[in-house]
């Protein structure tokens, strides 16, 4: 009886083994010099001043923004025709201790604004400002946008970017 279950067990191991193929990774996938990219970051510090407006009309659903657009020669044709570009604000989430994230854009954040109602009182409204970039042969456009399509409220203080540029090699 003890040979039939040792028999049993030992065929059930050689169909497992033999049911098992290899796959062969190729090395040239990891050490081919034409494989990989090359990465660019630039760091700019808008100051408020820096910022212009572009006014529709003054309603909401028009095209009413604050944009500032910065040079970056490394945006070349093989960038656009096959690369990338990815942006990211800096945002301070906690003033009285110094701590802060980078933040993917596009990025939603609440804006606190006060508004007079006709009865002249004031109230605080939460308006989600969206912030976000376009990129073209040579350089890069931050846009800043309230959702209502009102103009956004003017800038006080500089905000921290960083574009990084990504090329194919």
């Amino acid at each position: 009886m003890k040979q039939k279950s040792l028999l049993f067990s030992m065929l059930a191991v050689l169909m497992l083994a033999t049911g098992c193929t290899k796959e062969y990774i190729t090395k040239e996938y990891y050490t081919n010099e034409n494989y990989g990219s090359q990465v660019q970051v630039f760091n700019f510090n808008i100051a408020p001043n820096e910022w212009n407006r572009f006014e529709g009309e003054n309603n909401p659903g028009n095209d009413n923004y604050l944009y500032c657009e910065k040079e970056i020669g490394a945006i070349n044709n093989e960038v656009f025709n096959n690369g990338m570009v990815m942006a990211y604000a800096w945002n301070v989430y906690d003033v009285q201790h110094n701590l802060g994230a980078w933040n993917a854009l596009p990025f939603i954040y609440p804006l606190e604004v006060i508004v007079t109602d006709d009865d002249g009182s004031n109230r605080v409204v939460i308006v989600p400002e969206n912030l976000r970039f376009e990129w073209e042969r040579g350089k890069v456009t931050f846009i800043i946008q309230d959702l209502d399509g009102y103009d956004p409220e003017d800038m006080v203080s500089a905000i921290s970017m960083k574009v990084c540029v990504i090329k194919n090699m």
